[in-house]
């Protein structure tokens, strides 16, 4: 792709535990389609957002949660310069849960919220991502 920089669409990080560990456990990891493979683990997109020209429209998982994907300061141009606020590309680069040290954010007011440590979720309503990892 010809840009001398790309924003980054997308960052992952609730994604499929069951995916990985059957993937470690059965060494198929290479074998599986690529929508799945990209989501065994934490991944972020260079480029555009998953979810290019619908990023306000509501989309749910099977669940019934709702996926919700946000604009960045480069697609929301989408609304006044169009031209603009894609780049026709979107490349997933997944971080396997074992390389995974701590994945952590920090709120305006300096205090530090972990979500991932060493390769496990910690935070509050994430555990039950954990569950696929005990067998």
């Amino acid at each position: 792709y010809n840009h001398d920089t790309l924003p980054i669409g997308e960052f992952a990080i609730g994604t499929n535990t069951t995916a990985y560990v059957m993937g470690q456990k059965y060494n198929i990891q290479d074998k599986l389609p690529i929508l799945i493979a990209e989501k065994t683990g934490p991944h972020f997109a260079v480029g555009d957002t998953c979810y290019k020209m619908s990023e306000e429209l509501k989309t749910y998982n099977p669940d019934g949660k709702e996926i919700v994907a946000k604009d960045n300061e480069i697609s929301i141009l989408r609304k006044t310069e169009i031209d603009k606020a894609y780049f026709n590309c979107h490349t997933d680069i997944t971080i396997p849960y074992n390389e995974i040290y701590e994945i952590s954010v920090y709120n305006k007011d300096g205090s530090k919220v972990q979500i991932i440590d060493d390769g496990r979720f910690v935070l509050d309503g994430t555990l039950k991502l954990n569950e696929a990892f005990k067998n």
